[in-house]
């Protein structure tokens, strides 16, 4: 099987059962936010930005190490497995402890304070969460199948138990056990595969383990620092309603980062063998990405940003009308992050985690102070402006650190899809159609400027139309 053909089948594994999952999750927090109203619905998800950071003190950039060290050659495989699972099992451990003298410390309601101890029980199945083991010998079909159950469990059981606002706490546990069960059929394939696994205390080991995975461990961190902190900055400083606008908006963008997510995971361990093997190749693969990943997230952002309101609407409801103006900023971090996914795994897999580390510590820095400025003024807009600026420093720094990695034409991919873009906007604006129609006249139009500014070449354009055609 050709470079090429392996991206694309890992890609279409993950992309396949991201997009089931993420219809499947996206409908559940459409039915969550009506069933539990605005407050209702703030509460859960002040909860879940909460567990985040204890999550991250499990992962501590094991699971990027994991797949990187597998990628590179699987003699060590079963030492490589044995060495992540003991440290992550100890470590959830200290995590949930952690968790709990936090609940009792912080200024909240109890009935918040228990949702964030029910939603910390994820903190364990995630310890032996095995999807980057499956990711680095590249068999995403089994990553894939684990995505499914656990959404295919969770969905159900939201619609089949929360009924209304009174049920908000059987939430996180419906989340544990869809989790739980889909990590057991993880565990079966992986004894399957491995053989087995066994708890060890390795301290020598670890040692240099962490030396290569804590400034992984600590981007991650940072990284949710700019996701997170906003949302948690506003349950403090604000109230539950404002976490429940400025989250539904937050859901929509999230999608779409997905996506960006599973492109840079599917080309991950072909980057890291690329840059043992082939710089030549390295540079190619690098191009293709970029040119594909801002292909798709100029037009996406453009568009959101032009109808965030009628989004907003459709989706959730008029009681969530204040969170269209979070949307129409928020959006434009799919842009960033889609220019930005190829250089920062780039950057990962030429073992240059110091300077994504720098990149993403300096952007939460900056994040962090901005939401402390913009928060009590200006709210969801504050949180809002605070993010995005963030993204766009993050992504200068990540281009800057990756110059001497790879040449790409960023500039020319831009100027093309920026141009597309804003006529693409401009035409669905003036037209007097229902949203539903607009996009996909929006997308026409989009390929259709895109092909005459050379954006896309002829071939493209003739593949594109076969399928169509093959489809129709």
């Amino acid at each position: 099987m050709t470079t090429s053909n392996k991206i694309l089948r890992n890609f279409s594994f993950l992309l396949g059962a991201d997009l089931i999952t993420k219809a499947l999750g996206f409908i559940s927090v459409i039915y969550l936010a009506r069933v539990l109203t605005v407050e209702g619905f703030g509460k859960i998800e002040f909860a879940q930005a909460i567990i985040v950071y204890f999550v991250l003190l499990v992962n501590q950039g094991l699971d990027l190490w994991g797949v990187r060290e597998i990628a590179k050659g699987q003699e060590k495989i079963k030492e490589i497995a044995n060495n992540v699972l003991s440290i992550r099992f100890f470590l959830s451990l200290l995590a949930y402890g952690l968790l709990v003298i936090f609940v009792l410390l912080i200024n909240k309601p109890w009935d918040i304070k228990q949702l964030i101890l029910l939603y910390g029980l994820s903190i364990f199945t995630f310890s032996f969460t095995l999807n980057w083991f499956f990711q680095g010998i590249e068999r995403m079909e089994f990553i894939a199948l684990g995505q499914l159950m656990n959404q295919l469990l969770y969905v159900g059981g939201i619609f089949i138990v929360v009924k209304n606002s009174s049920y908000v706490f059987q939430v996180p546990l419906i989340k544990f056990i869809a989790a739980f069960f889909s990590l057991c059929l993880l565990v079966f394939l992986f004894f399957k595969l491995n053989g087995s696994f066994k708890l060890s205390l390795n301290p020598s080991a670890w040692k240099e383990i962490f030396k290569q995975s804590l400034p992984m461990g600590f981007s991650l961190v940072v990284t949710q620092i700019y996701y997170n902190l906003d949302t948690i900055m506003l349950g403090f400083i604000k109230g539950d309603k404002e976490v429940g606008w400025y989250n539904a908006a937050y859901k929509i963008v999230l999608i779409f980062i997905g996506f960006a997510g599973i492109f840079g995971n599917a080309v991950f361990p072909v980057l890291s063998r690329y840059y043992k093997e082939s710089r030549e190749k390295l540079q190619n693969i690098i191009r293709q990405s970029s040119r594909v990943t801002l292909f798709f997230g100029i037009p996406i952002a453009t568009g959101i940003c032009f109808f965030s309101r009628e989004i907003i609407q459709i989706v959730y409801g008029s009681s969530y009308l204040k969170g269209s103006v979070a949307l129409q900023i928020l959006i434009w971090s799919v842009f960033t992050i889609y220019a930005n996914v190829p250089f920062a795994f780039l950057l990962l897999a030429s073992e240059k985690q110091k300077e994504y580390m720098y990149a993403v510590g300096l952007g939460a820095l900056v994040n962090l102070a901005l939401n402390f400025i913009l928060i009590p003024r200006y709210s969801l807009l504050g949180a809002s402006i605070a993010t995005i600026t963030c993204e766009i420093l993050v992504l200068s720094l990540i281009l800057f650190y990756s110059r001497g990695l790879v040449k790409v034409p960023l500039s020319e991919y831009l100027a093309k899809g920026l141009v597309s873009s804003f006529l693409m906007g401009l035409t669905l604006y003036l037209l007097p159609f229902n949203l539903f129609l607009k996009v996909s006249i929006g997308a026409l139009s989009y390929f259709i400027w895109m092909f005459i500014f050379r954006g896309v070449t002829r071939k493209e354009a003739q593949l594109a139309f076969q399928f169509l055609k093959g489809s129709s």
